[in-house]
């Protein structure tokens, strides 16, 4: 009892408001931008980058919490984990949305012509595929339902992770594994990736070796 006193004492009380201005923060900045006439050449192509960019961001910063947790009096980042993957998902959606509904006007022979020309995009949705399953199954009904299957479930969000790192890789001008051209954004996506996946990987096996010794 002493402990979640405890945990409830250092949680912030406005953590919802944080997570929401953290999930509205994108959207807020591409609006200003675009009132300022910086987006006004082609806000369409914009908006579909600034989409997609938000969606990383979100999907990386959702990972994060979970690692966050286990520091000492931090286990309340966990509840930022689920908010910060909807958003993720959100913005996944708009960028999908904006780019096959309103670029290509739900044109299937347009869009199959672009897959078959522009292999990133495979990987793209393949990610969003998997990010649409775990916001479907992340509602509390299903997750009764599925009982521990849905811890299992969602680790495919390290996967929707990968795909997305390779997305970027594939989708920038340049060559990211030479360093040549506009490489930055795959680097530190890939970064963020490694690490966090990387300690998940560690803390499973130093649990493995604990439960053997």
């Amino acid at each position: 009892m002493a402990r979640v006193l405890a945990r409830k004492a250092v949680e912030p009380r406005a953590w919802l408001l944080w997570v929401h201005g953290l999930g509205v923060a994108p959207l807020v900045f591409f609006g200003i931008g675009f009132w300022r006439g910086m987006y006004w050449i082609n806000p369409l192509q914009v908006a579909i980058q600034r989409s997609g960019d938000a969606a990383v961001l979100l999907l990386l910063a959702s990972l994060a919490c979970t690692p966050l947790s286990w520091v000492r009096g931090w286990a309340w980042f966990v509840r930022w984990r689920r908010p910060l993957g909807l958003y993720a998902f959100a913005y996944a959606l708009a960028h999908v949305v904006l780019y096959a509904g309103v670029d290509y006007a739900w044109n299937w022979g347009w869009l199959g012509a672009e897959f078959r020309e522009k292999p990133y995009l495979w990987f793209g949705a393949a990610a969003f595929l998997i990010l649409s399953i775990l916001a479907v199954t992340s509602l509390r009904r299903i997750q009764r339902r599925l009982g521990w299957r849905w811890k299992v479930l969602h680790r495919l969000v390290y996967a929707s992770a990968l795909l997305v790192l390779v997305h970027l890789v594939l989708v920038v001008k340049g060559d990211a594994l030479r360093l040549r051209g506009d490489v930055w954004k795959p680097w530190l996506v890939g970064a963020g990736v490694g690490v966090l996946l990387g300690g998940r990987l560690l803390r499973m096996a130093w649990k493995s070796m604990k439960r053997r010794l």
